[in-house]
């Protein structure tokens, strides 16, 4: 029996209706109008990868594409070809009543083929609008960064809703990504879901420049996610097969997911990042700035959050990033909230200066978060105004400038030197400065040298020993500047330099003839104070994050140093570790000193405890995290029988042997700073991140006085930031207690001087953040700063 033919064809028309409405079809199109949309004049784009997350092609020859439909698909998403832009975002949401798919590009006048600029940022963490967004904002625009990347923690619901109103590529005027950090998991229908809402896809591609770009989330956070790692490696591998092999691969997540061997792991899949041209690793999380790039020619760039300081009191900063065919290039830690800031270090007085005949040396510190310098000069001016001399002055650091001029005039002579600013984007900033107003001075200190040693000093305080004074340097740029350095004590020339893994952020010990230094790696060095030759070298953390960044101690020949598990005790002579600790681990870096007193080794973690072991054997005695006391970034300091110590926002007198309280006072002040407290005869001191330092009663710890620095310039305290516009007046540097006088550098800039009742009796401009301990030997005061300067000053009327 025949059917009707119209039984047969209406089936066959369903059929076929239903495979073509099984596809994601679209075109990725050149927009030359950039109104989103496709017009009929506008061509496709061949060759460009279109992905739904689960399967990858590129478009045909007209720039068309049809991806097969897959239920588990929630966008769509082009990879931005190198050279291009997105018009409007990079993904579609799929959604049933859309019948076609279209992203438009657009030509990037910021990319070029063979280099690239870009910036990385992470864990901001906040809904405060602050002066970070517009100093990287206008950076990009002075200084051709193509794109800005986000490494993850936005977080929460209202930083992310903020950044997606007001960090987003419109309002920042070049492409911004995001990544998925772990608060970025919220409560939801499942974790990413409103971060899928506001940013898109939780793992994408594209390329810029030379290089290409893979973006993928976090594993793990605060709510779990709807996708896992091997989801993620599945879509990968198709990703990269489709990228050529010469390009440079920038792999990107929230944290260091993989180990040193460069590989991503799921439950039961996995892939050798190294095969695809891996040449750099952006990740964040750690809120420190820690940037290594000797792992298989593999650049791994961590930062800090660019509006607040670290963790660990690691500087607020944004990464600039540079690469080219070969990988990364330069790496450019940039500190925010700085504009035109210019200072004349010397001369400032009779005192304040280095003159040799009519030679007058001349150093200044220059700083804008979002200008390059292109040159700096110093002009001498006459009492009428008139230029006299003018020296075009050599950049030394980040934010150092130097140069000699001939000084013709009287020294007891009203004079005025001029410094001119010349910037990348052809402006210019003037500032003058009077000196050798007074034919005299009262003031305790004078200046009798000054070097600069070429890198950032954290907080190495001048280890001063023989006829040499010694510091050490960081590099969060990968530039080969981790250094230890030996000068002259008598006239501040380098003697010899050794050259380390890693930065020394901590101040280095000394013992039988070695100096010795522990890197954020967890190497320890022993080196030669002579010559600087290597005499041993030891591994003791494997490279493990988070980095290392406590200060060691000796005592009877044997060094302490390290954390968590390889907390460890190691035999000056030769390197042989008498014991390790095994009673604990975890937390971050604990920024400030280890101590010994009465056999007693006091240490600690940052979001863990106060520990005090046994530094005989190495036995945990007891420990403390109570009342703020896992907040651990200050080191401790002992009298016979007490330890005392801050923790968040408390002061405590605790017993040494059993950790029992004492005394305890409770304070509006925050003490998440790297120094331990001064005890006087009858006083505490104890610098503070927002409120200058602070004086207690050493009895029963009520508050006696209160000095004000100024606001800090860089911003380091743990989670400390000018946004919510209270003052920030951070002082990171133990006082130093001599010659009847309290000695300390501010995060302001300033040397200060005070008597024990908190009076200033001096205070030196020295422009740039003293982060470091003042060292005191006899009557000479070594200080080193942040933008690498080492300054001996004398006491002159002691």
């Amino acid at each position: 029996m025949r059917r009707p033919i119209q039984k047969i064809i209406l089936p066959l028309l369903l059929l076929c209706s239903n495979a073509m409405y099984a596809q994601y079809q679209g075109h990725v199109f050149l927009d030359l109008d950039k109104n989103k949309k496709m017009d009929r004049n506008e061509k496709g784009m061949p060759g460009v990868v279109i992905s739904d997350g689960y399967d990858v092609l590129p478009t045909a020859a007209d720039g068309s594409f049809s991806l097969k439909k897959n239920e588990k698909a929630k966008f769509l998403f082009v990879r931005i070809p190198a050279g291009y832009q997105a018009s409007g975002t990079h993904y579609i949401k799929i959604d049933p009543k859309l019948e076609r798919y279209d992203f438009g590009v657009i030509a990037d006048e910021k990319q070029q083929g063979d280099k690239l600029r870009f910036i990385q940022i992470t864990d901001t963490e906040t809904p405060l609008y602050g002066e970070w967004i517009d100093n990287i904002r206008k950076f990009s625009q002075q200084q051709q960064a193509a794109l800005i990347m986000h490494t993850g923690d936005i977080c929460y619901e209202p930083g992310m809703q903020f950044h997606a109103r007001q960090v987003n590529s419109e309002l920042m005027g070049v492409p911004t990504y995001y990544t998925v950090g772990n608060h970025d998991l919220v409560k939801g229908e499942y974790g990413e879901k409103l971060f899928e809402d506001l940013f898109g896809p939780v793992y994408y591609s594209f390329e810029a420049g030379p290089a290409h770009f893979v973006v993928t989330p976090m594993p793990g956070g605060d709510y779990a996610p709807s996708y896992n790692q091997d989801q993620v490696i599945a879509w990968l591998k198709k990703d990269l097969a489709l990228k050529a092999k010469d390009k440079p691969l920038v792999f990107i997540n929230h944290d260091l997911i993989v180990g040193k061997d460069f590989v991503m792991k799921g439950k039961t899949d996995s892939i050798d990042l190294r095969q695809y041209n891996l040449k750099a690793y952006l990740y964040g999380h750690w809120h420190n700035n820690y940037s290594f790039g000797s792992r298989n020619g593999v650049a791994i760039i961590s930062t800090n959050a660019p509006n607040k300081g670290g963790i660990d009191n690691s500087v607020a900063q944004f990464m600039v990033i540079d690469v080219d065919k070969n990988g990364v290039s330069k790496v450019t830690p940039t500190y925010p909230y700085l504009s035109d800031h210019i200072a004349l270090i010397y001369p400032q007085s009779r005192k304040i200066q280095i003159a040799t005949g009519q030679k007058l040396d001349i150093s200044a510190s220059v700083y804008h978060s979002e200008k390059s310098i292109i040159s700096v000069y110093a002009t001498l001016l006459n009492q009428q105004g008139i230029p006299q001399k003018s020296v075009g002055l050599n950049n030394t650091s980040d934010w150092n400038w130097r140069g000699t001029i001939t000084a013709t005039a009287h020294s007891n002579q009203k004079q005025t030197i001029m410094l001119e600013v010349n910037y990348g984007d052809g402006t210019q900033a003037l500032k003058k400065f009077d000196w050798n107003k007074e034919p005299a001075s009262t003031d305790l200190l004078q200046l009798t040298w000054s070097s600069n040693i070429g890198a950032n000093i954290w907080k190495s305080s001048p280890l001063v020993q023989g006829q040499r004074v010694y510091v050490a340097s960081i590099d969060d740029a990968i530039g080969g500047k981790s250094k230890i350095q030996a000068l002259s004590k008598r006239s501040g020339e380098t003697v010899w330099t050794f050259q380390t893994q890693n930065s020394v952020k901590q101040k280095l010990a000394y013992s039988k003839g070695l100096i010795l230094a522990t890197d954020m790696g967890g190497t320890i060095y022993a080196i030669n104070e002579k010559d600087g030759k290597l005499v041993w070298k030891k591994d003791l953390s494997g490279g493990r994050l988070p980095g290392y960044v406590s200060a060691g101690v000796v005592r009877d020949g044997i060094y302490y140093t390290g954390a968590g598990n390889y907390l460890s005790a190691i035999k000056v002579d030769d390197g042989t570790i008498i014991w390790q600790n095994r009673d604990w681990n975890g937390g971050e870096g604990m920024p400030g000193e280890l101590l010994i007193t009465n056999d007693y080794l006091i240490t600690g973690a940052n979001w863990n405890s106060l520990f005090v072991h046994d530094c005989r054997t190495g036995k945990l005695l007891w420990k403390k995290n109570d009342d703020g006391l896992r907040f651990r970034t200050g080191g401790a300091t002992a009298d016979a029988t007490s330890l005392y110590v801050a923790g968040l926002n408390n002061l405590f007198q605790l017993d040494q042997k059993t950790g029992a309280v004492i005394n305890r006072t409770q304070s509006q002040d925050d003490f998440k700073v790297m120094a331990s407290p001064l005890l006087t005869e009858s006083l505490l001191i104890m610098p503070t991140a927002t409120n200058g330092i602070k004086a207690f009663d050493r009895g029963n710890l009520t508050e006696k006085w209160n000095f004000q620095t100024g606001e800090a310039l860089i911003y380091t305290s743990a989670y400390s930031s000018p946004d919510q516009h209270k003052k920030v007046s951070t002082v990171e540097s133990s006082i130093r207690y001599a010659a009847g006088k309290l000695f300390f550098g501010g995060s302001d800039g300033y040397l200060y001087v005070l008597n024990p009742d908190g009076t200033l009796v001096q205070k030196i401009n020295l422009g740039t953040p003293i982060l470091a301990e003042v060292t005191i030997q006899g009557n000479e005061v070594y200080v080193a700063d942040f933008a690498g300067n080492v300054y001996c000053f004398t006491m002159t009327n002691s």
